[in-house]
């Protein structure tokens, strides 16, 4: 079982370092008073660090009143014993949001995030060109939905 599980995270980390492009969609959901409704594309340039891939996310975010706005992320993703943990890196100090574990083929938050009152977990879907990460983000004042869509380097059409 432990071998099948290595197995399972070395896919998954294989991966990591292929991904070249990303389409982002956020949905507010009932009650929310956040406004992060739109879509997003941009490029993404995996670079080794700490052990560990760093995503640096440029691209373009456009809100549903067609205003467009320049998105930049930078993510860490890290191997754990059990799957596979994510941070953001704010002004270069790493946040950890979650760490993901293989559920019955999808990786699956393990225990939410908490921001405040905000909590944030998360899916992971490996697909043929990459894979789709669905954030949830709930609290007293948000509702939303996240979903990005990561492809591989050679499957990435300019955006």
């Amino acid at each position: 079982m432990m071998a099948e599980m290595e197995a399972v995270i070395q896919r998954l980390w294989q991966l990591l370092p292929q991904i070249g492009a990303f389409e982002f969609e956020g949905k507010n959901g009932a009650g929310s008073a956040t406004d992060w409704t739109g879509r997003g594309e941009g490029r993404v340039q995996v670079t080794c660090h700490q052990e560990g891939w760093l995503f640096d996310e440029q691209g373009h975010y456009q809100t549903p009143h067609g205003k467009v706005l320049a998105m930049t992320n930078r993510f860490w993703w890290q191997r754990t014993p059990a799957g596979v943990s994510l941070s953001h890196l704010r002004y270069q100090s790493p946040v950890l949001l979650f760490e993901l574990r293989s559920v019955a083929g999808r990786w699956q938050t393990h225990e939410p995030h908490l921001c405040g009152q905000d909590h944030y977990s998360a899916e992971l879907v490996e697909e043929a060109s990459g894979f789709r990460l669905k954030w949830q983000i709930q609290g007293p004042r948000k509702n939303e939905r996240l979903e990005y869509r990561y492809s591989l380097m050679d499957a990435a059409s300019p955006p």
